[in-house]
């Protein structure tokens, strides 16, 4: 009868237990910074759906660094989706001090005027004035760049060749970055103009898809910006003008996207 007993209140308490830890599970509640991976879930689709654009996925893996392997995430894990803030201190506020009254001081004797008539008032015929028309108010217009988009790359299906390479640094570096003067050489039929802007890339790993493990196309990294200064025949001299890596010898030139590079987001 006591052997009857034991085994109908452990098994009261496995169910107990059963009922109990899904309700755990479901009560922890996602920040607005927070994901938690489902299944089926990649990077890829995460960043699709949180970041606007599915090529920044490495932001989210920067941003996660306990993600060794970005092929492999797993269902239940917490995933970040911004970058982490320092929390500002507040800085004590000075006690107020002490205010004391002053007595105020009697006030000094006027010397005695002698009264005089006044003298005749003479009438005069009031000025027309036109009124000033206010100048309209200027209004500063707020530029809003986006740093991510600017370096994020591109992904193509075939080897795309750019139009034009790097063929050398004028001091001889061989890694080159802002203000640096660099040689190019361009194989485009349209015209190539002093003052014309251009963009270089370089060509990096190849994408598969994280569950097929199907190619998808290679990653092209933008490296910087540049702006053609002279001309040497079939050569052009160049000024880096801005930089995200270092430029090398060998990298490729595509057009320069205005949109892209100076877009904004508001007024």
């Amino acid at each position: 009868m006591r052997r009857l007993i034991g085994i109908s209140l452990a098994t009261i308490l496995m169910l107990s237990v059963l009922f109990i830890l899904p309700g755990f599970t479901q009560g922890t509640k996602e920040s607005d910074d927070l994901y938690t991976i489902k299944k089926g879930d990649t990077l890829w689709d995460i960043s699709a759906k949180f970041l606007k654009d599915p090529f920044l996925w490495p932001k989210l893996w920067q941003r996660n660094p306990y993600i060794t392997n970005p092929h492999w995430i797993y269902p239940g894990n917490p995933i970040r989706l911004s970058t982490l803030e320092p929390i500002k201190k507040e800085e004590p506020k000075p006690e107020p001090k002490e205010v004391v009254a002053e007595k105020p001081k009697e006030a000094a004797k006027e010397p005695e005027i002698k009264k005089e008539e006044p003298p005749p008032v003479i009438e005069k015929k009031p000025e027309i004035v036109a009124e000033a028309k206010p100048e309209p108010i200027k209004v500063e217009e707020k530029i809003f760049g986006f740093p991510d988009i600017r370096s994020a790359g591109f992904m193509s299906d075939m080897d795309f060749k750019g139009i034009g390479v790097v063929l050398e640094s004028k001091e001889g570096k061989n890694l080159m970055s802002g203000d640096d003067i660099i040689y190019l050489a361009f194989k485009t039929s349209g015209s190539v103009l002093i003052g014309d802007k251009y963009t270089i890339f370089r060509a990096s790993e190849e994408i598969k898809h994280p569950v097929t493990e199907k190619r998808v196309g290679r990653r092209y990294n933008v490296i910087g910006n540049v702006q053609i200064i002279d001309q040497h025949g079939h050569f052009f001299t160049a000024k880096i003008i801005e930089s995200f890596d270092a430029v090398q010898k060998g990298d490729l030139i595509q057009p320069y996207s205005k949109a892209k590079m100076e877009g904004v987001i508001g007024k």
